[in-house]
């Protein structure tokens, strides 16, 4: 009889272990699911926050700690990231004459970088959402558009910016653009692909 009542008791319903397991397969499948799902709208609004948010706060970074910042981002190879690095005292920003010249000098002869990744605001490098792409960089220092490779942006210890356009793409139909300003650091956000120039003239 003890035995009949006992298996009548488990075969009423889940222990609160089998609940736990049930709820921490649903909450996995609810974390890896839901991201593949987002729209490429949703992906690129929420990246142009982030990245507007980035700008204001790396400059005041710059301003409270006296150093050179500069947002670095990574375009044109599958893995489109950015990430944070400064150095101290104000570093002039080189002409791209001067980056050409550096990355022609073999690897011992080349003068040591003056930036290091910062753990703050974050802490390593941002990937982009998958499908979601640098279209472009450009800054008042570069002849064209930078579209490979890793471009820099900018932020001196006095607060300043460099005025710079940032191209977000899903290379089909979504292109943002966010325009750093060059005093105050706010980022300007357009549904649409633009220019530095095109930026100035507006």
């Amino acid at each position: 009889m003890e035995k009949t009542s006992r298996l009548k008791t488990f075969s009423k319903g889940f222990t609160l272990f089998e609940l736990l397991i049930v709820l921490a397969i649903f909450a996995a499948i609810v974390a890896f699911g839901i991201p593949r799902f987002r729209s490429p709208q949703n992906n690129i609004k929420a990246v142009v926050r982030q990245m507007a948010s980035l700008s204001r706060e790396v400059r005041n970074l710059a301003r409270m700690k006296r150093m050179t910042y500069r947002i670095a981002l990574r375009m044109g190879e599958g893995d489109d990231a950015y990430w944070v690095e400064n150095a101290s005292g104000s570093v002039l920003v080189p002409s791209e004459a001067t980056l050409e010249n550096i990355k022609k000098m073999d690897e011992k002869d080349r003068p040591p970088d003056a930036f290091q990744k910062t753990n703050k605001p974050f802490k390593g490098e941002k990937k982009l959402p998958s499908g979601l792409y640098f279209g472009s960089v450009e800054t008042v220092a570069m002849k064209e558009p930078a579209t490979q490779g890793t471009a820099y942006v900018y932020f001196s210890p006095e607060g300043l910016v460099e005025r710079s356009v940032i191209q977000l793409t899903d290379k089909d139909k979504l292109t943002w653009s966010l325009v750093l300003n060059p005093i105050t650091g706010h980022a300007d956000v357009l549904e649409i692909g633009i220019s530095l120039k095109e930026a100035n003239d507006e």
